[in-house]
């Protein structure tokens, strides 16, 4: 199953957050117009140990996916203080075992930003927008995306930057499984060891609805909102229960820059899931589980 989590990991979430510090005084005092971004290219591979998010052993399956994107956006300058940053972006996964976890995907992304001056510890404040549609193997996981929050970004000294957002978060799919809603806080630290290379640390929180997959058991069905027979998995007699709960995610990264448009990014995610309830002649661990490992390389055109 994909992450539920966002898949900004990487020299994107780098990049943005190192340009924002960067840019602080033309965000304060440029003139208004646009400027285009360009197109990025954006490949790698994922490594996923427990893709169904199954919380016992036998439930707990592993893969490993090539993914890929193609983005492109503009800044608008709206005003002395205040900037829109514009984003689009066309990209999948291809898994190797389970294809029907494979999906293409279609993003547009925006973000308000206002900063009061151009001291360079000023910080960043942002509104954002974020939409997406899934095009999966599995018709059940096919739908929408959305998100919509405030953010802040920080320039804590000369090598580290900090990001905080608030989201709102929720999917809409073809099975009431696969859709819900989420509240996120997450935080993000960016540490540049040089001129290229970047060391990265990120926590979130989320509170809402959270699926697990796995074989039929009288503990889910007391505690799910809901179940379908997954198609994902098939001839493993495989069920997605959809239930409320609490998630909690840390990311580890390491971007070191090619040179003025290309970079290579490494990460390591870990991830776990607590259900609210739990009956109370439960024996199965409370949470589940999942690391995923992400190595990819940027390429700005």
């Amino acid at each position: 199953m994909k992450s539920r989590i966002s898949q900004s990991v990487g020299y994107i979430g780098r990049c943005a957050s190192v340009g924002v510090v960067a840019c602080a005084a033309g965000l304060s005092c440029h003139a208004a117009g646009w400027e285009a971004l360009g197109f990025s290219l954006d490949s790698g591979v994922v490594y996923d140990d427990n893709v169904t998010r199954g919380k016992v052993d036998s439930d707990r399956l592993a893969d490993s996916a090539m993914t890929l994107s193609v983005s492109n956006g503009a800044v608008v300058w709206l005003a002395p203080h205040y900037r829109l940053v514009l984003n689009g972006s066309v990209g999948g996964q291809s898994f190797q075992n389970y294809g029907k976890l494979s999906h293409l995907d279609v993003t547009a992304d925006g973000e308000l930003q206002y900063r009061a001056s151009a001291d360079y510890m000023a910080p960043t404040l942002g509104l954002f927008a974020k939409a997406a549609y899934e095009d999966y193997g599995s018709f059940a996981r096919d739908g929408a995306r959305y998100a919509v929050g405030v953010s802040l970004r920080q320039a804590v000294t000369d090598r580290i930057s900090a990001f905080a957002a608030l989201t709102a978060h929720a999917r809409r799919t073809q099975s009431a499984v696969f859709s819900g809603n989420e509240a996120s806080l997450r935080m993000n630290l960016d540490y540049s060891l040089s001129a290229r290379q970047t060391l990265y640390f990120g926590a979130e929180y989320r509170d809402g609805d959270i699926v697990s997959t796995g074989r039929s058991s009288l503990e889910n069905i007391t505690i799910a909102k809901v179940m379908v027979s997954d198609d994902a998995f098939e001839g493993k007699s495989m069920f997605s229960y959809r239930m409320p709960g609490k998630t909690a995610m840390l990311n580890l990264g390491y971007n070191h820059a090619l040179g003025p448009q290309g970079a290579v990014d490494i990460a390591w995610r870990y991830i776990e899931a607590t259900p609210d309830a739990r009956p109370s002649w439960a024996t199965s661990p409370r949470s589940y589980t999942s690391n995923q490992v992400f190595a990819n390389f940027l390429y700005r055109f």
